[in-house]
């Protein structure tokens, strides 16, 4: 049995290795530089902002270089009305002709202004996308951090349940060695060792899978060695008016749901634009020499500027114009019903929230003076224990009621953090209640 209990000690000690100690502060720092689905977000987040410039919204002109050298050899015969004729076999021709071109569409039908107004708000719609997932990772973060802390702390209750179970089993195998105690007793104070090691290892294991998802989130999903340094933190009385009120106002997926429709409205400005026409300025230096062993001229070389004004005006577009607004409608009919469908959705959450608040705080309350009084019982049924005032069944009945309570005590108490959590996020203002 010795043997049994130094391998189940061993193994439980292996779980308990560490490599570092983390504050909140820091693993909050990790998650924000390394988490991989931060990154990907703002790498998106980025490129839409690139995208946001006076280039493409169509303000700025068109300059391009072109030149085209061409050689050619022909076989020629020309007669005129004078009689004379030219019959050149072989005869070489090559011309050179360059020229830089400005051209500038500036006047589109005000399209140039919607697609300006459209990209910033693309680009803001991306910024609400980076927050949104920066509050996502943080809830998450913060649930498995309040999670692995509260367990850490019914980690000790199950060691020192262990514990007591081995002083115990200990003493009923030197009362059976002095024939004051049946062989019953000892087998099962052997089976309820076996039992506690077993409970402490299972709730080890659920401790090392917490972590497990915690340094995921961190960016490193092989450095899970570590311990965490939690400070208990006193418990956010809620303001529910205030809460909800934030939550129709500044709630982050509400607000993307939101730009949408903004983006779209800015959508069909644009398509609008194709009902207006074009007006294009355009100037260029041009070049040009070519020379012919066949033909009136020998050689012929022009070089100039020149510059002037086109018009262009799709008066029937086949109807694609039309088609488009009309599919844009239904697009921005849509992103209202997603908006309201949101709005939907955060009121029936916040709801929700409020009641598991609600029902987490009295169940806490409740908790907070069911463990006094069960550690009040558990103390004096041990002195009655080791007077002999009742059995090795009755005490294990209390340590299990004990341990139960503990449980529910820290379990009420993570329930009661993640509500307050849950309305955080709901509301936009996760970050001031972390």
């Amino acid at each position: 049995m010795k043997i049994y209990i130094s391998l189940i000690l061993l193994f439980i000690s292996s779980f308990g290795f560490s490599q570092g100690r983390l504050t909140y502060e820091e693993v909050i720092q990790k998650s924000l530089a390394h988490n991989f689905d931060i990154q990907i977000v703002r790498n998106s987040a980025e490129q839409v902002a690139n995208l946001n410039n006076i280039g493409n919204a169509g303000y700025l002109p068109k300059v391009a270089v072109n030149a085209d050298q061409n050689f050619g050899v022909a076989n020629t015969r020309q007669e005129f009305i004078s009689g004379q004729i030219n019959d050149v076999n072989g005869a070489k021709s090559n011309s050179l002709n360059a020229n830089v071109r400005l051209d500038w569409t500036f006047f589109d039908g005000f399209t140039m202004f919607a697609t300006d107004n459209r990209l910033q708000l693309q680009e803001d719609a991306s910024t609400l996308v980076v927050s949104a997932q920066v509050e996502m990772t943080l809830y998450q973060v913060s649930v498995l951090f309040h999670s692995i802390a509260l367990q850490n702390q019914m980690t000790a209750v199950y060691e020192e349940g262990l514990a007591l179970t081995l002083q115990r089993y200990k003493l009923i195998s030197l009362k059976r060695k002095n024939g004051a105690a049946s062989e019953l007793a000892f087998l099962q104070g052997k089976m309820d060792v076996a039992n506690d090691s077993s409970n402490l290892i299972s709730h080890l294991k659920s401790i090392r899978e917490m972590k497990l998802n915690l340094a995921l989130l961190m960016g490193n999903a092989r450095e899970v060695n570590f311990e965490l340094i939690a400070n208990a933190k006193p418990i956010v009385e809620i303001n529910r008016e205030a809460m909800t009120k934030m939550a129709f106002e500044q709630n982050t997926a509400l607000l993307v749901e939101k730009s949408n429709v903004a983006i779209k409205d800015m959508q069909r400005k644009e398509l609008q634009g194709r009902y207006f026409p074009q007006l294009n300025l355009y100037g260029q230096y041009a070049f040009g020499t070519s020379q012919s062993q066949a033909g009136f001229l020998v050689s012929n070389r022009s070089a100039g500027p020149s510059f002037g004004l086109s018009l262009r005006w799709n008066i029937l577009d086949r109807l694609s114009t039309f088609t488009d607004l009309k599919n844009n409608s239904l697009q921005q009919d849509v992103a209202d019903l997603y908006v309201e469908k949101k709005t939907q959705m955060i009121a029936n959450e916040l709801q929700a929230a409020f009641d598991n608040y609600d029902y987490a705080k009295q169940l806490y309350d409740l908790d907070q003076g069911s463990l006094i009084n069960a550690e009040e019982i558990y103390a004096i049924a041990q002195k009655s224990y080791e007077n002999g005032s009742i059995t090795d069944l009755e005490l294990r009945e209390i340590q299990f009621s004990v341990i139960q309570t503990k449980n529910r005590q820290l379990s009420s108490s993570l329930a009661l953090q993640t509500s307050i959590l849950d309305l955080s996020l709901l509301s936009g203002d996760f970050k001031k209640i972390m």
